[in-house]
């Protein structure tokens, strides 16, 4: 009861507004119909973006998306006061062309590695520790397409619309309803949450 009340209380500090849906949604985890939908943007380089992703946006997508229950979209969000983020955002929206599974696990490894690639810039040698040469030759020929960039700004200005200042900033739709939530929430909160609207 303690959990769902402090939910209650982070998530109502925005008023709730009827969501309108992105067709241009293409980092969907989980299903499109799920009853819960969770928007995620996040910049590589924040600290409290790391600190989310690792405890509980990993949770949240072994536990409901992969089951169908929640829909979760991750939007790459980087911040002007981060110098190295959108090439980060970069190499991670490259990495979906190794498939689903593969850009997940770049994502983690990015947030996993943030204070190393944060001090020298340097992807490249930390993405070899978990892809094939032939995966980050790929990677490497993806980064160069205008097509990547092209995204980022669409992201941004998306994120923009929605007079988002900070990250990670969430937004929760459930029956229509959108909760924008302008800080990362603990897993237990998050659940305690949303599960009634999946009974």
């Amino acid at each position: 009861m303690r959990w769902l009340m402090l939910a209650l209380l982070i998530v109502g500090q925005v008023p709730e507004k009827t969501a309108q849906m992105n067709p241009a949604d293409d980092n969907l985890m989980g299903g499109p119909d799920s009853p819960v939908r969770i928007e995620l943007f996040s910049d590589f380089q924040c600290p409290a973006c790391r600190t989310f992703y690792l405890d509980t946006v990993t949770r949240l997508i072994s536990e409901y998306s992969a089951g169908k229950k929640v829909c979760f979209v991750f939007r790459d969000f980087p911040l002007l006061l981060h110098p190295v983020a959108r090439v980060a955002a970069r190499y991670a929206l490259a990495s979906k062309s190794l498939g689903h599974d593969q850009w997940l696990k770049v994502i983690e490894y990015l947030y996993t590695c943030q204070v190393e690639w944060s001090y020298d810039g340097k992807f490249e040698p930390i993405l070899s520790r978990i892809l094939s040469a032939r995966e980050m030759e790929k990677i490497k020929e993806e980064f160069k397409n205008p097509a990547i960039e092209q995204t980022i700004d669409r992201t941004v200005a998306l994120g923009n619309n929605k007079e988002i200042t900070s990250t990670p900033t969430l937004f929760i739709t459930i029956g229509g309803k959108e909760q924008r939530v302008t800080s990362g929430l603990p897993f237990p909160i998050l659940k305690s949450y949303i599960d009634p609207y999946l009974k």
